[in-house]
């Protein structure tokens, strides 16, 4: 099934249905998707932009200048 959508893509022709099945799949979807929290037990700051947030009973780790820094402390 994939196998058939794939080659249906490379070849330029994909129906409608394909490419909403083809979007779902590869998680295309949302446009606003965000990368999720690094969940430690210990986190940290890595950096000089980092900042650590307490919300609902947990420890947070923000970044502003790198979203790969996000950690969640549980």
């Amino acid at each position: 099934m994939f196998l058939g959508l794939l080659r249906a893509r490379s070849s330029g022709a994909v129906s409608q249905q394909g490419q909403g099945l083809l979007k779902a799949t590869l998680g295309l979807s949302n446009p606003f998707l965000s990368r999720g929290f690094k969940v430690r037990t210990a986190i940290k700051k890595f950096c000089s932009d980092c900042y650590m947030v307490r919300r609902k009973g947990r420890v947070y780790v923000y970044c502003k200048s790198n979203k790969k820094h996000k950690q969640r402390q549980g």
